[in-house]
């Protein structure tokens, strides 16, 4: 396998992290290693009482903008902010420096934009407080009372599906890395690369979970379960891009980074699709200050179709997350299809974010409900799913006891069941809110299901986004002469829409790859005998 590293031409660039050879599981505990002098730096010089913060500069006006790489760095060198690395994609650099000097600079002619450090993994739906959950609104179809069925089959499984898998087209997931599981590697690895901007290993792994799982949606081929828990494109190649650190937090200019050696790489590996399911809530006053905004638009520019998760701060309007909201890149919501095929029982999930009655996002939804994919042993991801199995007995012996009883239950059991103070607290004050605190429990608990030790489930926008990234692969390769503006077409058209949902909640409404493939088809073949040139897929 064939792995290049992160270049640039310019000779301030440091070198790049030693290679590491430990085995994946000795991986799983990697220490955090800035990439340069200063990407990642935060805090007072020693021995002053000056701060300094992490930046990111880009020309702004005509003078500026008209400068090589090597003059940006001189002028920036000339008053003292040595650059740390170029990011070409925006035409930027990350920096360090204190007010002063970021004073200087933007009287020079930059646009000087924070180097934000935070979570951009998206909150997960079990990660809210209980006064933050909306079940649902009034005006939407109600959510069934009955249990979700057991998935018997692979999603989408029909003949069309089976016959336009992915095959040859890349998929670049920019997360928290893809452990090396048994369903990308056989038959044969379709791992064709990968890229680690935050511990700087060459091997490809993942200390989280959340990227493995994401990569698997997308491109599973279902090898350990004999081909029911598969991803909308099982053969198609993966690029796994890591940004994120095994607790999911991570920096602007890693995420910009990522975004940045996709686009550089994207002839290497036929990187025709970008997955972001990440995502920030920070508000920027215009959309072109934000510079991951900057970057999707660039990607797309370049011919790479980039999906985006929703978020999972719903049922709110307005709440679809950063870069989920730019008008180029597709947004994928929720919607949980039960783990049937039939989509009468479909609904959409508080949790799903969703967009403004003056916008056009999301702009479809899919299955983002009991999502079950491949594991990655010895992760957060891992631990959460196998501390809710460990509880199920006992929450169902809690379950069969009348509401009278249930608060008179000791607070040792409570906590071993995963309740901190405030939800003990909350449970004891009546027998309703007892009863209302075991069915969130329960509902947490069958969201993340652990099958055997090779697969989880995990619910969230950040497995619907996946989805549609492979049935994106699935798209081009029935059509590889479509831009990626005319997949977004494609999608919308075919798209099966829920009664009941308004745009702001599903967008043009559910995927439906069959459709999704007929229609970009029904493109190639009036392409064709309009006599348009097709170029063969290696030069597109």
């Amino acid at each position: 396998m064939q792995l290049s590293a992160y270049n640039s031409s310019l000779a301030f660039r440091l070198p790049s992290l030693a290679a590491r050879e430990e085995s994946s599981a000795a991986q799983m505990d990697l220490p955090f290693l800035a990439l340069s002098g200063g990407d990642s730096y935060n805090g007072v010089v020693e021995g002053t009482n000056e701060r300094q913060n992490p930046f990111i500069v880009v020309p702004k006006d005509l003078l500026t903008r008209a400068k090589t790489p090597n003059q940006v760095v001189q002028d920036l060198s000339r008053l003292n902010v040595p650059v740390n690395a170029e990011i070409p994609l925006i035409n930027g650099y990350t920096v360090v420096m204190n007010e002063d000097e970021r004073r200087r600079v933007e009287q020079a002619g930059y646009q000087v934009m924070p180097d934000l450090s935070d979570k951009f993994l998206l909150p997960s739906p079990w990660e809210r407080k209980p006064e933050e959950v909306v079940e649902a609104i009034a005006t939407e179809p109600a959510v069934p009372t009955t249990p979700r069925a057991t998935l018997t089959e692979p999603r989408f499984a029909s003949p069309l599906t089976q016959q336009f898998t992915g095959r040859g087209v890349g998929i670049a997931v920019i997360d928290t890395g893809i452990y090396p599981h048994p369903d990308f590697n056989f038959p044969h690895s379709r791992i064709v690369a990968f890229q680690d901007f935050v511990n700087g290993s060459t091997l490809a792994y993942d200390d989280n979970g959340h990227g493995t799982h994401t990569a698997g949606d997308a491109a599973g081929n279902g090898f350990l379960s004999e081909g029911l828990y598969r991803g909308a494109a099982p053969e198609a190649n993966l690029v796994g891009i890591k940004v994120l650190d095994k607790n999911g937090n991570g920096t602007t200019s890693n995420i910009l980074k990522g975004i940045n050696w996709a686009v550089e790489n994207k002839q290497q590996y036929n990187i025709r699709v970008i997955n972001l399911s990440l995502g920030s809530s920070q508000r920027w006053a215009h959309r072109r200050q934000d510079p991951i905004q900057q970057a999707v638009e660039k990607a797309v520019d370049a011919g790479i179709v980039v999906v985006v998760s929703a978020g999972n701060e719903g049922p709110y309007p307005g709440t679809i997350s950063a870069p989920g909201d730019n008008p180029r890149v597709i947004t994928v919501g929720a919607v949980d299809d039960r783990n049937t095929p039939d989509p009468s029982d479909d609904r959409i999930p508080s949790f799903s974010s969703r967009g403004k009655s003056d916008t056009m996002k999301p702009d479809l939804v899919a299955p983002g409900e009991g999502i079950i994919g491949p594991n990655a042993p010895g992760t957060i991801s891992e631990a959460t799913a196998r501390k809710y199995s460990a509880v199920q007995k006992t929450l169902s012996w809690l379950d069969g006891m009348r509401d009278t009883e249930l608060v008179h239950v000791p607070e040792d059991t409570l906590r071993l069941i995963g309740l901190n103070p405030s939800s003990i607290q909350r449970f004891k004050n009546s027998p309703q809110t007892a009863r209302s605190e075991i069915n969130r429990l329960i509902e947490t608990t069958n969201r993340l299901p652990m099958v055997s030790s090779n697969y989880l489930g995990m619910p969230g926008t950040s497995m619907a986004a996946p989805i549609v990234a492979g049935v994106v692969a699935q798209v081009l390769e029935a059509n590889p002469h479509l831009s990626p503006d005319e997949v977004k077409q494609v999608l919308r058209q075919s798209a099966t829409q829920l009664p009941g949902y308004g745009r702001e909640a599903q967008g043009s409404g559910a995927v439906n790859p069959d459709r999704a493939i007929e229609l970009a088809l029904q493109k190639l073949d009036e392409g064709d005998r309009n006599g348009q040139l097709h170029l063969p897929l290696e030069q597109l």
